[in-house]
């Protein structure tokens, strides 16, 4: 998906509303901010326009309204796009800021990263599609964390990506990632990877893409070294160029294994182990509710969705020459093709 797309401001409903907020345990329980009246403001802050961002951010607004807050009745939504650029989403975090929201909700790590440096302690931040919400000063782990923020956590589970990744290639010595270190996200889960990787006696060879007019080249730089498969973690750059990672893994016949359940089903990807994205953000804005029902973000953890579930693509199994395995058949959520 293109990135040229101008940062929007998008006004979705508005409605009156009666329920009352409590951002901080400093401010009193129950009650909504000084002098404010009508619907809860929402502010979202976006940090890039791909399906499975778009699809957190829908889940994030179906997980508030089984909550009953809803757009057109008693909700009023300010989204913000930042178009992949670190500095409009600074930018724009702080134009939310200003625009005096009840609750922000900052999509990717990127986004908190901004939020928390724009918002003050008394506004509350709901963050979802971030695997790094530390690197982003949200806070040391899951309990002990900045007062006024909470969210979802999908760090991807590499160590079941390279258990699944021995089951579906016998023999694997080396595995290849391509990641942008510049990325909080990125650079965070390359090194978790690399971790998992060592302590199974395994190699990795790692190659960097900055663009995504960098990935032909290094994935033939990867393929030169002879990995046997190839692991996708967290990073901007191969998500939005997934279909075309897909694609060159397939006329490599290099197995892919990535951590986006929604593109379970592009030919070319073997496998995926994560959360779906609906799920992620819909979890998102379960606590985005219960914040704007008076509990504190400090009385919340920040908690992955759920647990992570199992993808695997037949097609791509066939077109690649390997078999599924009746273990995995077993535990996968879904088997498509």
């Amino acid at each position: 998906m293109s990135l040229s797309r101008r940062s929007s401001l998008r006004l979705l409903a508005a409605a009156a509303g009666t329920a009352a907020l409590a951002p901080l345990v400093a401010c009193q329980q129950g009650r909504r901010r000084a002098g404010r009246s009508g619907p809860w403001r929402l502010g979202i802050l976006q940090y890039l326009q791909v399906p499975a961002v778009e699809v957190t951010r829908e889940g994030v607004l179906q997980g508030m309204a089984q909550n009953g807050f809803r757009p057109g009745q008693n909700l009023q939504v300010l989204l913000l796009q930042a178009d992949g650029s670190p500095a409009r989403c600074r930018r724009l975090a702080q134009e939310l800021v200003a625009a005096d929201v009840d609750l922000l909700v900052a999509i990717g790590t990127p986004a908190l990263l901004a939020a928390i440096g724009a918002a003050p302690g008394s506004l509350p931040i709901v963050f979802c599609y971030c695997a790094n919400p530390w690197g982003a000063g949200a806070g040391g782990s899951a309990t002990q964390h900045r007062a006024n923020v909470t969210g979802t956590v999908t760090t991807t589970a590499v160590g079941e990506l390279l258990r699944v990744a021995q089951l579906l290639v016998p023999n694997l010595q080396q595995v290849g990632l391509l990641y942008n270190p510049a990325e909080p996200n990125s650079s965070f889960e390359a090194e978790l990877l690399a971790q998992a990787v060592a302590q199974r006696q395994l190699q990795l060879v790692r190659e960097v893409v900055t663009d995504l007019a960098d990935l032909p080249e290094a994935f033939q730089l990867l393929q030169r070294q002879g990995v046997q498969a190839l692991i996708k973690v967290e990073d901007y750059v191969t998500l939005e160029g997934f279909d075309q990672l897909a694609a060159l893994a397939l006329q490599a016949r290099l197995p892919l294994l990535a951590e986006e359940p929604d593109d379970a089903g592009v030919l070319g990807c073997l496998a995926m182990v994560g959360w779906r994205s609906i799920q992620d953000g819909q979890r998102a804005g379960e606590l985005a509710s219960q914040v704007l029902r008076g509990t504190s973000p400090a009385s919340l953890p920040m908690q992955p969705p759920g647990d992570p579930g199992l993808w695997l693509n037949r097609d791509t199994a066939r077109r690649l020459g390997i078999p599924l395995p009746a273990s995995l058949l077993a535990q996968a959520q879904a088997v498509l093709g």
